[in-house]
């Protein structure tokens, strides 16, 4: 009898509210009632869903945390007779008081192989990470090498790349995947010798080595580049040295800057002095980029000298020893 009562006290106050909606708006995916003298959120809640039992706890949390000015304290056991009351319709899908959120820890892109001197990461976040072999890169990583240091990265698609000293290079965008491969690095300053991986040897990849003056498409194997370095790292000045030098060591890049877009083949090496400037067929010495110059071999001269002038010394020789024994 008693739950009898209830329900009906329930069915009034809702026809209550719908005998005014013409003068109040109320929430299509809301109902409303007031509290009555006797009634409570448990009550309510088990007149309104009574097949949804399993859901009663989690029902009455989303109600008091809806109503906080019906329930003293925010005690569900506290409601106040007379007050306004929005509850969930019956039939619409409750959603949770509390989701678990899931941490998707970030996809390492490539790994520090080799290091010398001072390197180190700042990620997205600005925050610092020394390097060292073993450390993981990731997209949005800005890396670094001081005087005389030296870091070797191998990425993901088996690329490698070997930073020298004083450059700064940004991780833009690195993805392998059968939809999209795509290899976007941003060289700020500084030079580094790249032997490219499997991204860009496909037509539908994208491959970029961005610089500020231009920037890199490859359709090759091997590269080396250098942009904005005011000293090599063998501490050598260079008069152009605020420009930019690509130099190709296996197949053809394609360098593309604002007015010009030029391809450089193997054994070549391009210079552009600024972004206003066109690209040059240039001589350069290995230094440029950070390399050791090749030393002159002079072996095989020394021997060669040897054997001509072998038969002289055997004739003064022999010779001297002829005086002596006269």
């Amino acid at each position: 009898m008693r739950k009898y009562i209830q329900y009906l006290l329930l069915v009034v106050t809702l026809s209550c509210i719908s005998s005014t909606a013409n003068s109040e708006k109320f929430n299509t995916q809301q109902r409303y009632l007031y509290i009555q003298p006797g009634q409570t959120i448990f009550s309510i809640v088990k007149v309104l869903y009574p097949n949804r039992r399993a859901e009663w706890p989690q029902i009455i949390k989303q109600i008091v945390r809806k109503n906080p000015h019906a329930f003293i304290g925010a005690d569900a056991s506290r409601i106040q007779v007379g007050a306004r009351v929005a509850i969930p319709t019956s039939n619409g899908r409750l959603k949770s008081v509390s989701k678990a959120v899931v941490y998707k820890a970030p996809k390492a892109v490539g790994q520090v192989v080799k290091t010398r001197g001072v390197t180190f990461v700042l990620s997205k976040k600005n925050r610092k990470r020394d390097l060292k072999v073993g450390s993981e890169l990731y997209v949005g990583d800005r890396i670094f090498t001081g005087v005389n240091a030296f870091v070797r990265l191998n990425m993901i698609d088996n690329a490698k790349i070997d930073l020298r000293c004083n450059s700064e290079m940004v991780i833009e965008d690195y993805q392998l995947s059968k939809d999209a491969n795509r290899s976007v690095l941003n060289l700020i300053k500084g030079s580094l010798n790249k032997v490219t991986g499997s991204i860009g040897k496909f037509a539908d990849d994208i491959y970029e080595m961005k610089t500020p003056l231009a920037t890199v498409g490859v359709r090759g194997t091997e590269y080396a580049l250098r942009v904005l370095q005011s000293y090599g790292c063998d501490g050598s000045i260079d008069v152009n040295s605020r420009g930019m030098f690509v130099r190709v060591k296996q197949g053809v890049v394609d360098v593309k800057s604002k007015d010009q877009k030029v391809a450089v083949i193997k054994g070549e090496t391009a210079h552009l002095a600024s972004k206003a400037a066109y690209f040059k067929k240039i001589e350069a010495r290995n230094s440029v980029f950070g390399e050791p110059d090749r030393k002159k071999n002079y072996f095989f001269g020394s021997l060669s000298w040897l054997l001509i002038l072998m038969p002289v010394i055997v004739l003064l020789r022999m010779g001297v020893k002829r005086k002596l024994c006269s």
